[in-house]
Formats: structure tokens, sequence, C-alpha cells
């Protein structure tokens, strides 16, 4: 093609037409725009397919974490609830001159109630190595990249509603040795102590009936039993609801 080129101009050179020339000059100089054009399409192009991809990679690690996150807290949510619907068992029966438990029902209810610790601990390393490295950038959703921005501090209200619940619960466990209530008991009942501990079964018939009738205890199982709810109502569903506007605006954009 060049070739070609060269050889018309100097046809026309030898052959004095100057306007010929001028148009052959004027061609040559679309051809070569053109061509620049063309190269500034495809690179763009390029830049915009690379970008694309690395955007549909992140994406996808984002959807499979804040998936891992969404199944933890549900988890934990039941758990939570398990709690303090056992506790409220308990608070029904101290509460009611009518309704009583046995020894081996109150150990159950007394070792769910408080056997459990609750903390959400998600899994966030990819989010967290593309907010150190700036990557957030590679998401082409600015109401997704909000959203991900806000993240640690929507957990860190949640750690410190999971502290004041951990305060809540050493409580209750501290109350209600100091009011007499025996351990091996609760243990030996729900076949912890000689299963999980494998240690051997006391001869002493002690009971945890009498706990019931504690005042005192019963004000701070309350306490527990509306922190719980609480930590449910005003920071788990909360932060589930998050979690599922993320994931919307995830699939919206691999969709894309």
């Amino acid at each position: 093609m060049f070739i070609y080129l060269r050889q018309l101009r100097k046809n026309l050179l030898k052959s004095n037409s100057f306007l010929k020339y001028g148009l052959y000059g004027l061609g040559e100089l679309l051809l070569i725009v053109m061509g620049i054009l063309i190269a500034l399409y495809v690179d763009n192009w390029n830049d915009n397919r690379l970008e694309r991809e690395r955007e549909q990679f992140y994406l996808t690690e984002l959807r499979a974490e804040f998936e891992g996150s969404r199944i933890k807290l549900e988890n934990l949510m039941a758990a939570n609830r398990g709690t303090y619907k056992k506790a409220g068992e308990i608070a029904d029966v101290m509460a009611s001159a009518n309704k009583e438990l046995s020894e081996l029902e109150f150990s159950g209810l007394l070792f769910h109630s408080f056997s459990d610790e609750m903390t959400y601990n998600p899994n966030n390393s990819v989010l967290q190595e593309m907010l150190n490295a700036g990557r957030l950038e590679y998401l082409s959703d600015p109401g997704l990249r909000t959203h991900l921005t806000i993240w640690s501090s929507r957990l860190e209200q949640i750690r410190q509603q999971e502290q004041s619940l951990r305060e809540q619960r050493a409580q209750v466990l501290e109350l209600t040795l100091r009011e007499g209530g025996d351990i091996r008991v609760i243990l030996e009942n729900t076949g912890i102590l000689t299963g999980e501990m494998g240690l051997k079964a006391g001869e002493a018939n002690s009971s945890n009936l009498d706990l019931l009738k504690s005042r005192n205890l019963e004000n701070h199982l309350l306490i527990f039993i509306l922190t719980a709810q609480l930590t449910e109502k005003n920071h788990y569903a909360p932060l589930l609801e998050e979690i599922e506007i993320i994931l919307s605006r995830i699939d919206r954009s691999l969709s894309d």
C-alpha cells in the first residue's frame, strides 16, 4: 500500500500536476488521521475490555465473600434468638406461681441460654485488600462503592453491641454462682460433664431450683433478654439488609 502511494507521488511530481499532487497530499493526510483514530479506538476498546474483566473478577470475589457473610450472620441470628428464647422460658417460670420446671429442664435452659457467646466475624479479606490498595475505583457502581466504604463502621457498631451483650451474659453467670448455683448439676444434667469433659458424675444431690426465686437474678436475666433482642433488632437485622443490598448491587453490576 505504502509502496503504491510513494510511486504515485513520484509520478505526480514528474508530471508537474500540482492540483493532483495537492489532492494526493490531502488524501494521504486523511489516511494518516484515520489510521491514528483507528489505533486509538482499538487501544481504548482494549483498555475498556481489561477494565471490565478486572471489575468482573473483583465483583465475583466480593459476591462470594458477602454471600459467606450473609450465611454467617443468619446462623448467628438464629443462635442469638435461641439464647434469649430459652432465657425467656426461665423468666416466664420466675414470674408465674403456676409454672414449674424440673431440675433437668432448668439445667438445659440455663446451659442453652448462656453457653454460646455471640460474635460476628465475617471474612472480608477481598474487601480489605481493595480498600488498602485503593481498588474500589475498579467498581463502576458508585452506590456499591459507598456501601462497601461504610461496611467496616457497621461492623464496629456490631462489635460494641456484642460486647454489651457479653457483659450482660457474664453478669447473669456471676450472679448465678453468687446465689448458690451449682455448675456441676447443670453440666451433669446436660451430659456435658460425663460426655465432652469425661468426668465422673457427683454423688451429692444438689439443686438449682431455688435460683428461680431470686429477684436479683430475674432482673439481670430480663436485662440480658432485652439486650439480646435489641442486638438482633437494631444491629443484626439491619446489617443483614445491608448485605442483601450489597449482593443485589453486585449482581446488577455482573449482569450489565
